[in-house]
C-alpha cells in the first residue's frame, strides 16, 4: 500500500494519484504494513460495506468510492451534501475513459490513476442556484397576438442569489400566469353567390328505342334460360321434395321474367320519333341545298358550268339519297319528296335560260344477306328482314327454338348454350351480343362481355364455345 503524503490516505501500489485528494504519488515511499493493520490516527469505516449503496469498501477509507458517503457515520441513508466531490454513478454505469489521456476509469473516481486529471468534466454538474433554467416554448404553428401588459403590471424582477457565502436553496419562484392572448375574431368566409333559381325543370334526355329494345330482349332471353335452369334442377327431386332455395330462386327469376316482359311491352313500338324527325330535317337541308345549287348553275351557258359546282350538286344529290335509304330502313317507308322550290326569275337580256338538270334517281339497293361459313364448309342462311338472330341449341322440353340452330353442327359436342349469343341487325350495322353463355363468344379470338354489343362486318371471325364459323355479307 502506499501512503498519500497529502491526505495519509491509503491507495493501491499502483495508484499513481491518491484516490481521496488527488496528490500526485509518484515516489512515494510505499509501506507494508499487515494486510488488517491500520494505522493509528487514519479512521477506519464501521462496515465492509458501503450502509447507503452496499459497495464493498477497504479498510482505512472515509468515504464511499461508489456514492461518496461518509462510512464512520451511523449506517443509514442520509442525503449527500454539496461539499462531497465523489461522482455518482450507478453499479450499471457503462465503461468511462479520461478525457485526457483516455487511460479506463472506474465510477466515481474523482481523479484519474494514470494522469491525475479532473474527472468531474465527464458528468454534467447540476445548473447552479443563481442560473435561470430556459425552457423553450412549444412550436407555435400559426401566429398568435399576444397581449403586452403594461410596465405598471409587469411582474418583479427576481433578486440575484450571492454566488459566496453558505450555500442556500432557494424556494420555489410561483411562475406568473402567462398573459391572455387576445383571440382576433375570425374573418367571415365569403359564400359563393346562390345560382340564380330557374324554374323549368332540366331537360331530360330522349331514350334511344333500339338500343333499350335490344337491351331488354337480351335481359328477357337471359331470364328465360336462366328459369328453364331451375326448372331443371327442380325435376330431378320427388315431388314434394323440391328444396326451399331452389323454389324461391325459381319464384324470383320468373317474377324478373314478368318484370322485363312488361318493360318491354311499355316501349312505344315503332321507330324512335327524335331520330325520324332528325332524318326529315335532314332531307329538306339536302333539297334545299341541291336547289341552290340548280340556281348557280343554270346561270352560266350550256357546257360552261364551273367543275366545282357540278361536283358540289353530286355530291349533295348523292347524300339526299343516302338520307332517304336511312329513313326507309328506320319506317319501312319511302318518303315523300318534296316539291322543288321556285326559282327567282332571271332577266333573259342578261342571261339566258338553261334547262335545270334533272336529277337521275339512284335506285335502293337490296337488304344485305348473312349468313355463316362453318369450318366444315356448310353455310346457314339468316333469314332476311329480322332484326335479331338468336344462336344456340334447340331445347324442346325447355321451349327454346332458336333462329340459328348449331345441334346438328357438332354445337352440343362444342359446347355451344341452347341460347349462346344473338347477331343484331339495326339500319346497315351488325353486332353480336354474347347471351351469358357457359363457354363464351369471341370474336377474332378475343372473348366478348356478355350482354354487350360487339360490331361485326364481312369476315369477321366468330366462336361459340368451341364452334367457329366466319361471318358472311353479300
Amino acid at each position: 500500500m502506499i501512503i498519500c503524503p497529502s491526505c495519509g490516505a491509503q491507495n493501491e501500489p499502483t495508484n499513481r494519484f491518491c484516490d481521496q485528494c488527488g496528490t500526485r504519488l509518484t515516489g512515494a515511499a510505499p509501506t507494508a504494513p499487515a494486510p488488517t493493520a491500520v494505522s493509528p490516527d487514519q479512521p477506519t469505516a464501521l462496515a465492509p460495506s458501503c450502509p447507503v449503496c452496499g459497495a464493498t469498501v477497504l479498510p482505512g477509507e472515509r468515504f464511499c468510492d461508489n456514492c461518496g458517503a461518509d462510512l464512520l457515520a451511523t449506517p443509514v441513508a442520509s442525503p449527500i451534501t454539496p461539499d462531497q466531490a465523489t461522482l455518482l454513478a450507478p453499479p450499471s454505469a457503462p465503461q468511462l475513459f479520461c478525457p485526457d489521456c483516455g487511460d479506463p476509469v472506474l465510477p466515481g473516481e474523482r481523479f484519474c490513476d494514470n494522469c491525475g486529471a479532473d474527472l468531474s468534466r465527464l458528468f454534467a454538474p447540476p445548473p447552479a442556484a443563481d442560473t435561470p433554467t430556459v425552457i423553450a416554448p412549444p412550436p407555435v404553428e400559426e401566429p398568435v397576438a399576444v397581449h403586452t401588459p403594461p410596465a405598471s403590471e409587469a411582474p418583479a424582477p427576481t433578486p440575484a442569489i450571492p454566488a459566496e457565502g453558505p450555500t442556500m436553496v432557494a424556494p420555489p419562484v410561483a411562475e406568473s400566469p402567462a398573459p391572455p392572448v387576445a383571440e382576433s375574431p375570425a374573418p367571415p368566409v365569403a359564400e359563393p353567390p346562390a345560382p340564380p333559381a330557374t324554374s323549368a325543370a332540366p331537360a331530360v334526355a330522349p331514350i334511344d328505342l333500339i338500343a333499350e329494345r335490344a337491351r331488354l330482349e337480351a335481359l328477357l332471353a337471359a331470364h328465360r334460360d336462366t328459369v328453364a335452369q331451375y326448372e331443371q334442377m327442380a325435376a330431378r327431386y320427388p315431388a314434394g321434395s323440391v328444396p326451399t332455395f331452389i323454389t324461391a330462386g325459381l319464384d324470383a327469376a320468373r317474377a324478373e321474367l314478368a318484370k322485363t316482359e312488361a318493360e318491354l311491352a311499355a316501349l312505344p313500338t315503332g321507330p324512335d320519333p327524335a331520330e325520324v324527325a332528325r332524318l326529315e330535317a335532314l332531307l329538306a337541308a339536302h333539297r334545299d341545298t341541291i336547289a341552290q345549287y340548280a340556281q348557280m348553275a343554270a346561270r352560266y351557258p350550256a357546257g360552261s358550268v364551273p367543275a366545282f359546282i357540278t361536283a358540289g350538286l353530286d355530291a349533295a344529290r348523292a347524300e339526299l339519297a343516302k338520307t332517304e335509304a336511312e329513313l326507309v330502313a328506320l319506317t319501312g317507308s319511302t318518303p315523300t319528296p318534296a316539291a322543288p322550290a321556285a326559282a327567282p326569275a332571271e332577266p333573259v337580256a342578261a342571261h339566258p335560260a338553261v334547262p335545270t338538270p334533272i336529277a337521275t334517281p339512284i335506285p335502293t339497293p337490296p337488304p344485305a344477306v348473312a349468313r355463316l361459313e362453318l369450318a366444315d364448309g356448310s353455310e346457314i342462311i339468316l333469314e332476311p328482314g329480322k332484326h335479331e338472330y338468336v344462336i344456340g341449341r334447340e331445347d324442346p322440353v325447355s321451349n327454346i327454338f332458336p333462329e340459328i340452330d348449331l345441334t346438328s353442327y357438332g354445337g352440343e359436342s362444342g359446347g355451344v348454350s341452347r341460347q349462346h349469343a344473338k347477331i343484331v341487325h339495326t339500319g346497315d350495322q351488325w353486332s353480336i351480343v354474347d347471351l351469358n353463355s357457359t363457354n363464351h363468344t369471341r370474336v377474332n379470338g378475343t372473348r366478348i362481355e356478355p350482354q354487350t354489343p360487339t360490331p361485326i362486318s364481312d369476315g369477321t371471325k366468330l366462336q361459340f364455345g368451341r364452334l367457329v364459323a366466319t361471318f358472311r355479307i353479300s
